[in-house]
């Protein structure tokens, strides 16, 4: 997840930087469906049955990452579960409907956007990252009033807007994941040195 807990007050790099990993292949995995959905003629019930794949496969992914504003697990857990569970719903739901994919899809983009908001302001002082994820934010959040307000949507507007939605928020976990790990590699470098300035200190004093 990309900042999740809008009260965290403390940066943790070491703890942020972990799962680094799962968020670059959830960002990569993410575009290449965005690619998918925009570039593919879709009949209704396949466009239903990828993007219940795609959120489940992001649901699961969303469980086992680790905030990267430091905060706890839980919070990515919660989401992960949420949106695993609406990929199941778009499944389950017997003969969907573009109103049924456009309004799931929508209160969760618009959850997610406001989280993502709150958590970008809250930590704009320890994310040095924060403005992709307001920007990522208020996106998100005019997209869910926009899919929520279309009672008529259409098949090719659902797919530009999903479509577009996955591109940009699976582009933006690619950046954050290899900016994470570039963090993490130079905080590696940094407890380096000191290490070896304290030897060096001890065995002058020795």
């Amino acid at each position: 997840m990309l900042v999740t807990n809008p009260f965290n007050t403390a940066y943790d790099l070491d703890r942020a930087s972990r799962g680094w990993w799962v968020l670059l292949v959830n960002g990569i995995i993410t575009v290449i469906a965005g690619g998918i959905i925009l570039s593919v003629d879709w009949k209704l019930s396949d466009l239903a049955v990828f993007i219940g794949a795609l959120l489940v496969f992001r649901g699961v992914f969303e469980m086992f990452s680790v905030p990267v504003d430091g905060s706890s697990r839980g919070w990515t857990l919660v989401l992960g579960l949420l949106e695993l569970g609406l990929g199941v719903m778009v499944w389950a739901w017997p003969s969907p409907t573009l109103l049924v994919i456009a309004f799931w899809i929508g209160w969760y983009v618009l959850f997610s956007g406001i989280v993502t908001i709150a958590g970008a302001v809250a930590g704009r002082d320890v994310i040095p990252y924060w403005g992709f994820m307001l920007a990522l934010g208020i996106g998100q959040v005019a997209l869910s009033f926009w899919l929520l307000a279309r009672p008529g949507i259409t098949l090719v507007a659902a797919v530009l807007a999903i479509g577009l939605w996955a591109l940009v928020v699976g582009a933006v976990q690619i950046v954050v994941a290899i900016d994470v790990k570039r963090l993490r590699d130079k905080g590696s470098t940094l407890d380096r040195g000191l290490s070896d300035i304290r030897r060096d200190v001890h065995h002058a004093n020795a």
